[in-house]
Parts: structure tokens; C-alpha cells; sequence
């Protein structure tokens, strides 16, 4: 069997740009490091670029081959990126890597997955959709806040504010640089952990990471996108937690994972408060699993190499496509 790994670059084909832009890439080389892993582990490796191009490659060059896509592509414009790969790929009949299109319309809308958690009666900080810099606050969400884009991931536009007039600037500044509505929850200080998930029959909790952030404090407790990009956001796996706690994070995950539908691979963010409650932030159904990321980093506490990791990823999407 080959294995096609598909993702996006910034010079994605297009008839023409319109629309919301994905921000959102692997690096050439972590690309070339998954192509290495997959071979390593025995398999034939090519790489396809998640653009135009897409499906006339596919016909032409693999209509009759026994293929499987190892999608990690974010989608290149407009609405529901995550989505447009996999729905081709579901048009073409080609088995693929990790959630489909549903799942991950959900997930990428945060403050929809934020309802249906809530819903379901899992933990999360209380929350409200501001669609302009005039929308009227709920006066029981108290400051600090945390804003964000609505339809974001990677921590882009991340931030805290302690005030209205703050709120008020940062709401506009995500509706005029990002077009799209803010989320706003209450902050919750404490430590930040995340655990990934991994299969689906049952899915199964990964140990959990911590995010160590050094010498800061209070509401600087944030993994922004420019704290992740400097590299000042550390990783502690397995974090010093409680056994029970651990498997209360876990079960929590799971819950989320199988709440939003989603298959193969996903990473639930949480705080945990100063009293040892739990609190579900946010799910990223398209979990990086580069090998310097917090997904990898748990799986060599179980003793995986890259490659391990990498074939039980593609082992649990097989058997799911197969059943």
C-alpha cells in the first residue's frame, strides 16, 4: 500500500484567493521527517500538495493503486478549511487520516464546541460569541477574559484583557484582522495541561503534557501564537498530578473526542484551577503531530519512536477504514 501524506503550503494553487486564509502549515521539514518515519516503518511514501491540483492527481496518478491519504493539510481558504480535503477525499473514495468533515466543522468553530461540551454536561469556562467591538458583555462573565477568533486555531489572536475598554479593542482588532466574530470565556488561572488522543475502538487517552511557561504568573499563563512561535512555552510529560486527577483529565478527553465525532487523532486543551477543577478549553481535531510537539512528547513517555508513533496512527486509521 502507498501512503500519500497531503498538506498545504502557502503557495497552494487556487483560481483565485477569496476569502479567510489559512495561516495554519508544517514545515517543509516536518514533512520530509514524516515522509522518513512512514517509510521506516514500511511503507511507500509520496507527498501531494492539498490544493487544485489535488484531485487530477489523484485520478491520474492513483485511481487504480491501493492508496491511503495520511492527511495533515489545513485547508488553504474560506470557510470550514479543515474540511475540504477530507470531503474530496470522501468524493474520490479515498480512505484518509484522522476526522471527516463533520467532526471537523465543529471543532474548528470554537465556540460551537464549546455549546455541545457544555451540553453534554462536561466542564468548561462560561462563555459568550461577540460579533462586533459593540456587543453587549453578559455581565456574569467577569474579567479577565480570554479572546479569540472564532474560527482560529494555533492560538492566533490569542489574548487576556482585564477591562471593558480592553475587550472592546480586542474584539475589534480580531473582527477587522481575522473577519469573523471573537469568543470570549472567563480565565482560568491554574495549569494548563492537554491530552491527546489516540484510535478510536475504544479511543485511547495518551499521557498527558503540562505547558510549562517559565517564570510567568496569573493571566501570562497563555500559550499564545507568539509564545509557541518563540519557543518560550515548555513541555512537562508526565506532569507531577495526582493519579486520580490524571485519569479524571483522561476520561474527560475522551468524552470530548467522542462528543464532537471525531477518529484516530485529537488533542483536548484544559486548565486545571487551584481547587483541582477540571476545565475543557478547547478540541483540535487536526492535533500536530510533528515530532517536536506536545502530541509526540506523550507518546515517547509510552516508549514510541516517531515512526512507532506515526504507523499506529495510520494502523488506527486502517482498521477504522476497514470496519
Amino acid at each position: 500500500m502507498r501512503v500519500l501524506i497531503i498538506r498545504n503550503t502557502p503557495d497552494a494553487r487556487v483560481v483565485r484567493r477569496r476569502g479567510r486564509q489559512n495561516r495554519e502549515f508544517y514545515r517543509e521539514a516536518d514533512i520530509e521527517c514524516m515522509r522518513d518515519a512512514l517509510a521506516a516503518v514500511g511503507y511507500e511514501v509520496d507527498i501531494l500538495e492539498g490544493d487544485a491540483t489535488l484531485a487530477d492527481n489523484l485520478l491520474r496518478t492513483y485511481a487504480d493503486r491501493d492508496v491511503f491519504a495520511f492527511n495533515v493539510a489545513y485547508g488553504v481558504q474560506g470557510e470550514c478549511r479543515y474540511t475540504h480535503i477530507p470531503s474530496l477525499l470522501e468524493l474520490l473514495g479515498v480512505p484518509y487520516l484522522c476526522s471527516g468533515p463533520r467532526a471537523h466543522t465543529l471543532a474548528l468553530d470554537k465556540y460551537v464546541t464549546k455549546v455541545l461540551i457544555d451540553r453534554a454536561g462536561l466542564p468548561t469556562p462560561a462563555f459568550q460569541l461577540l460579533t462586533s467591538a459593540d456587543s453587549v458583555l453578559d455581565e456574569r462573565l467577569p474579567f479577565p477574559l480570554v479572546v479569540k477568533p472564532q474560527f482560529e486555531s494555533a492560538s492566533f489572536g490569542l489574548q487576556c484583557v482585564q477591562n471593558r475598554a480592553e475587550l472592546k479593542d480586542a474584539v475589534s482588532a480580531i473582527v477587522t484582522e481575522f473577519d469573523q466574530p471573537a469568543l470570549a470565556e472567563a480565565f482560568v488561572p491554574g495549569r494548563e495541561v492537554n491530552c491527546g488522543i489516540l484510535g478510536n475502538a475504544p479511543p485511547t487517552p495518551l499521557p498527558l503534557v503540562e505547558l510549562d511557561f517559565g517564570k510567568a504568573t496569573g493571566q501570562d499563563w497563555m500559550a499564545t501564537f507568539e509564545a509557541k512561535k518563540a519557543r518560550v512555552v515548555g513541555h512537562i510529560c508526565p506532569p507531577d498530578l495526582p493519579e486520580e486527577l490524571t485519569g479524571a483529565v483522561q476520561a474527560l478527553a475522551v468524552r470530548a473526542f467522542q462528543t464532537l465525532g471525531c477518529c484516530d487523532c485529537a488533542r483536548i486543551d484544559f486548565r486545571i484551577d487551584e481547587s483541582g477543577q477540571l476545565w475543557i478549553l478547547e478540541l483540535n481535531s487536526m492535533a500536530a503531530i510533528h515530532s517536536d510537539g506536545s502530541y509526540y512528547c506523550a507518546a515517547k513517555v509510552l516508549g514510541w519512536s516517531y515512526p512507532e508513533m506515526l504507523g499506529k496512527l495510520l494502523e488506527a486509521a486502517l482498521a477504522r477504514c476497514a470496519g
